[in-house]
């Protein structure tokens, strides 16, 4: 399956000049003009929202010069290539501070304009890559050893319903049915755990947020229990933990009843 084309957007203040870079650009498959823009305050106002992976930047530009655009851009999108294109070759030296994909002069020559773009395409592709195997090895880190009596045992973190200590005892219950002394106190089991988004939503109870269906109040309102998915045991919510529950919910669009 060929690769997405590269969201680009050109910004040149000479409309002739950005007219004919888009011309030559039209006719490379792998890049795809989403934006044109002719100066760099509207550039900076507009970029969060134009997901563009490839700026083709002039440097001669009124209110702010291309490498400056380019410091703020790399700064704060350093996702974003840039290939800078200016009507002087002198520049060259200045623009390899910001680590542009290529610098090319004016009128633009379609071969180099070429090459630029397979280099734009092979930085994008690596970060990808790079962003892919960050994901894998998160996936695969999904599994926790933990000290519990009899041994050491790796557990699937997935597989945790909730946590419990009673009569000084700490319990790991899991959706197998299964359940673990663990042989360590609750503060440490919340600082394991605080990777993979549990919540210490009591003095004696630590729950996965993801397993939350909801949270529900009795008595007036004046205790909280919540529900779990796989669990028909309702687990005390501490009122001092309410309003952050409630907050931290809000962001996974679980509700409260």
């Amino acid at each position: 399956m060929a690769a997405e084309p590269i969201k680009t957007v050109v910004v040149d203040d000479d409309h002739t000049s950005a007219a004919a870079t888009m011309a030559i650009l039209k006719k490379f498959p792998a890049v795809e003009v989403t934006e044109y823009i002719d100066n760099s305050p509207e550039l900076m106002s507009r970029l969060p929202d134009l997901g563009a992976e490839l700026l083709i930047l002039d440097i001669e530009m009124p209110y702010n010069n291309g490498m400056n655009v380019a410091s703020i851009v790399k700064k704060k999108y350093p996702k974003i290539e840039i290939i800078f294109c200016t009507g002087h070759a002198y520049f060259a030296a200045d623009c390899y501070d910001f680590e542009p994909v290529d610098f090319v002069t004016k009128p633009i020559n379609e071969a180099r304009i070429q090459r630029a773009i397979e280099r734009a395409q092979k930085k994008l592709r690596a970060d990808a890559d790079r962003n892919s195997e960050a994901k894998n090895v998160q996936r695969k880190s999904k599994k926790i050893g933990i000290n519990i009596e009899g041994g050491y045992r790796i557990i699937e973190v997935e597989s945790i319903l909730y946590i419990e200590k009673k009569a000084r005892k700490v319990y790991i219950h899991t959706n197998s049915g299964k359940s673990f002394v663990a042989k360590y106190n609750l503060t440490q089991l919340e600082e394991i755990l605080s990777p993979h988004n549990f919540f210490r939503c009591h003095q004696s109870f630590i729950v996965p947020i993801k397993k939350i269906r909801y949270v529900k109040s009795n008595e007036f309102g004046k205790t909280y229990s919540i529900m779990l998915r796989e669990c028909y045991e309702e687990i005390p919510l501490s009122r001092s933990k309410h309003a952050e529950i409630k907050e931290t919910l809000e962001q996974y669009g679980i509700k409260f009843v």
